[in-house]
């Protein structure tokens, strides 16, 4: 009829074209994936390579890189094919190793040398052992030595002899002799008595003097010339030992004299080979000690191993080595643990099981091997492995690090030795979540100095059809680098279609690219089973339905409750105070929704709002807001004028789990004012959607989850053509449901109406009009807001009355109200079925 205004019904009802987007195969302009260039890139992500771009760029101190993003955006796929394809060639990297310090040996000493310089110092170090292994030994046996060596030991030995002869001398005429005493292996001289031409020991004396074989004055004569006689003995071995050491001194001088020259050519040889100020310093250092303990190498090569320790200034222990490298190295330390990043100090057990360490225990770790280039890590591995995160701060704040043991029993460093501390050039390169990246930044101060670049990795870009041509070619490279068979541009577009669905939004698409690359492959592997040369579109849609299938037991399980009844929902009919709402189950790799009854039952009294999940603490602190929300709504609409006095409770019947979220709020909303109005609602409708003070209606999330979950509850139970959601007009545009879903509203079996304000839903849920208020009126008669008004002051009224001690009958007839009794509802509710036995809800509603 021309002039009729269409029915609140029809004007919030959604078309089946805003339910869901397709993707138009025919505009991506090829006939398969197989003919498209074959480029790797990142897709979506300009934000995040600019700034990593940035970060990698500047070598200032502290422009370390933190990626920031959720699983499967490919960050580090992002990172490493930027470093490929960036310029990484360095003439500046240096080797790094450590040798024996002569003058602490518990602090070995660093050598940073030119690329390639270590491995070199190395192996002419040990050239050189091996060669005064082989020079010393002939040196020291051949003729002009020896002839040299012996004449120092025949004037060493005449001297002795002349001291010898002296004391000997001096000795007898003082009727002493010198003998010599064995002890214990041992000889040394001795001065004591001749009796009738015989040496006679001191302690004799006395029984010869008892003997009267000598006389006293010969005893008391011996025993004051002993003790004179002993002093010369003494000088005599002083002098000796004098002269030993003068041959020992002379023979050194002599060796010296005979390999400096040999061991000099050989140190210049060495020295020619490097600039290096540090080599040079301890090629002398080396000179002096070989020449000190020249008796050492006179030994076998094959007792070099036995005696090891002994050789150590001849040791060089390379730790990085980055000859024959152009190009800066890029190290991914997948299991950073103190030792793999940081390095360590090996122990060397005995042969007694003693421990013990030098500078040839120490190892590095990936911090030192990606020196002068980049290194990478999960953040989360950082933080799982004890002591990392902090010695990784310290490092990047000082440029500097000190290999350390570590002791995996104690988790903590131990001294045994303590190496030069290394100069560091290196990026670092975090990948993290946002979480983490905040709770760093908010209470670690050294994170901010450390890490200055956050590259922030999006879970969605825009749905333009230069990024759908972009999901073409990640198909293509996906396909190229594991020999998948090509897509053909429908296949293209479901996987289109399902980025869409997973970004939330029609004109998204999502970038976890890891998420849609195993979409494909399992596309792939299904056209394979059938022995396709193509993937096909039937081939992705199978992959998405059986990928839901491995992880919908749950979601089966709980359908099962409502097909047997144990969960109580109508979905026909009208009662009132009851609405069913749209509650989520999250179960980590699944999320699916299912409608949940919401009842409100209201009464005379001053209560208030009683929200019966926070009174079983049961609801989180947003539903709770809701609730108070809720409460600020009914006091802007009908507490202008009056106070309300209620006494009203709000529940989730059958809800035995925790209730987070203000999604059913509007719901509440609903319940509640059909309750204090005495107004049915339909429960062939189900609600989603928060609701502000202002009565106006708020998106919320899982909005496909919602309606899908609502009808698959209707399918079951058999579709009307009046079953239908309602979800707030500002989700809308999120709608991206499933195919049968969309089949089903053409079809008018099923209906999505998208709502603004609380007065759209309670029109489309009870056939009235919301109403409208009008000054000095009040609101429109017969409205719902006029019901609930009256309502509200009918229990005002009860109220008052009772605290008076009067009955309704006893009112007096000059009130400014007129009595009005609550009002009955115009037309019955259908009588519901015989409620089943009731059973405990699994899953989490959220």
């Amino acid at each position: 009829m021309k002039g009729r205004k269409p029915s609140p019904r029809r004007k919030l009802e959604l078309a089946p074209k805003d339910l869901r987007w397709e993707c138009d195969a025919s505009r991506l302009g090829f006939e398969t994936t197989a003919s498209l260039d074959f480029k790797p890139n990142i897709i979506g992500q300009d934000r995040a390579l600019d700034a990593i771009r940035l970060g990698l760029s500047i070598r200032s101190p502290g422009f370390n890189i933190f990626i920031s993003g959720l699983t499967g955006t490919g960050k580090l796929t992002a990172i490493r094919w930027m470093l490929e394809d960036m310029d990484l060639r360095r003439d500046d990297l240096v080797d790094i190793c450590f040798v024996h310090n002569f003058a602490a040996e518990d602090v070995p000493l660093c050598f940073m040398l030119a690329s390639g310089q270590a491995i070199k110092f190395r192996d002419d170090l040990k050239s050189l052992l091996y060669t005064l292994i082989d020079i010393v030994p002939s040196t020291i046996q051949s003729d002009g030595f020896k002839r040299r060596q012996t004449k120092i030991e025949d004037e060493i030995r005449r001297s002795r002899d002349r001291l010898l002869e002296k004391l000997e001398k001096e000795v007898n005429e003082k009727g002493f002799a010198v003998i010599t005493i064995e002890t214990e292996g041992s000889n040394h001289p001795e001065i004591v008595p001749r009796i009738e031409g015989e040496p006679v020991p001191m302690e004799k004396l006395a029984s010869l003097l008892a003997q009267a074989k000598i006389s006293k004055k010969d005893y008391e004569a011996l025993h004051a010339t002993h003790p004179v006689l002993s002093r010369k003995l003494e000088e005599y071995i002083y002098q000796s030992r004098d002269l030993l050491r003068s041959l020992d001194q002379r023979t050194a001088d002599l060796e010296r004299q005979y390999i400096a020259p040999l061991l000099d050519a050989e140190l210049k040889s060495i020295a020619e080979k490097f600039n290096s100020r540090d080599i040079d310093r301890y090629l002398k250092d080396l000179r002096e000690f070989v020449l000190t303990h020249l008796p050492r190498f006179i030994i076998p090569r094959s007792e070099l191993r036995q005696r090891r320790g002994e050789y150590l200034p001849f040791e060089v222990n390379v730790l990085v080595d980055n000859g024959g490298r152009r190009e800066a190295p890029v190290v991914i330390e997948t299991s950073p643990s103190y030792a793999n990043v940081f390095g360590t100090i090996e122990r060397f057990v005995g042969p007694n099981g003693d421990n013990s360490t030098d500078h040839t225990g120490i190892r590095s770790g990936s911090l030192l091997q990606a020196n002068g280039g980049y290194l990478i890590m999960n953040m989360i591995d950082v933080l799982e492995e004890p002591m990392v995160w902090i010695a990784l701060k310290r490092a990047m704040k000082s440029q500097r690090h000190t290999i350390r043991g570590f002791d995996s029993v104690l988790l903590m460093p131990v001294a045994a030795i303590k190496p030069e501390p290394i100069v560091l050039d290196i990026k670092v390169v975090l990948i993290g979540d946002a979480w983490m990246y905040q709770a760093l930044w908010d209470y670690d101060e050294d994170f901010r100095a450390v890490f200055k670049v956050k590259a922030d990795f999006d879970i969605v870009m825009n749905n333009t059809l230069a990024n759908q041509k972009r999901y073409c070619r990640f198909i293509r490279v996906l396909s190229k680098l594991e020999k998948l068979p090509a897509f053909d541009p429908k296949a293209c577009a479901v996987v289109i279609e399902h980025g869409t669905r997973l970004a939330g939004r029609r004109d998204r698409l999502s970038t976890r690219f890891s998420e849609i690359g195993d979409v494909a492959r399992e596309a792939a592997h299904w056209a394979e089973q059938t022995k396709a040369k193509v993937v096909r579109a039937e081939h992705v849609e199978r992959a998405i339905n059986e990928r839901v299938r491995r992880v919908s037991m749950i979601e089966d399980h709980v359908q099962e409750m409502y097909d047997d009844g144990t969960i109580i929902v109508d979905t026909s009919g009208a009662s009132v105070g009851q609405i069913n709402a749209l509650a989520i189950y999250d179960v980590g790799d699944h999320m699916f929704a299912r409608p949940s009854r919401i009842t409100s039952e209201a009464g005379v009294g001053r209560a208030g709002i009683v929200n019966i999940e926070r009174e079983a603490d049961m609801s989180g602190r947003v539903h709770n807001k809701g609730v108070l929300i809720l409460e600020g709504y009914l006091r802007r609409m009908y507490a202008q004028d009056k106070p309300i006095t209620i006494t009203a409770s709000i529940c989730f019947e059958q809800g035995y789990s925790h209730v987070e979220g203000d999604s059913a709020s509007s719901a509440e909303v609903y319940a509640l004012l059909s309750s204090i109005a005495a107004v049915p609602l339909r429960q062939d409708i189900a609600v989603t959607g928060s609701v502000n003070q202002k009565g106006e209606i708020q998106p919320i999330g899982g909005v496909n989850e919602k309606i899908e979950g609502f009808y698959d509850v209707c399918v079951s139970r058999g579709l009307t053509g009046k079953q239908g959601v309602m979800i707030p007009a500002l989700n809308a545009h999120e709608l991206m449901l499933r195919k049968d879903i969309v089949d089903a509203v053409k079809k008018k079996k099923f209906h999505i109406w998208a709502v603004r304000s609380i007065d759209d839903g309670l029109e489309l849920l009870t056939g009235k009009k919301a109403g409208q208020w009008l000054p000095g009126k009040g609101f429109q008669p017969n409205s719902v807001h006029d019901l609930v008004d009256r309502g509200l002051r009918h229990f005002h009224d009860r109220l008052h009355d009772s605290e008076d001690g009067r009955g309704p009958e006893q009112q007096p007839q000059e009130d400014k109200h007129k009595p009005v009794q609550k009002p009955k509802p115009e037309k019955p509710p259908r009588k519901p079925p015989k409620p089943p036995r009731r059973r405990r809800r699994r899953g989490q509603k959220r």
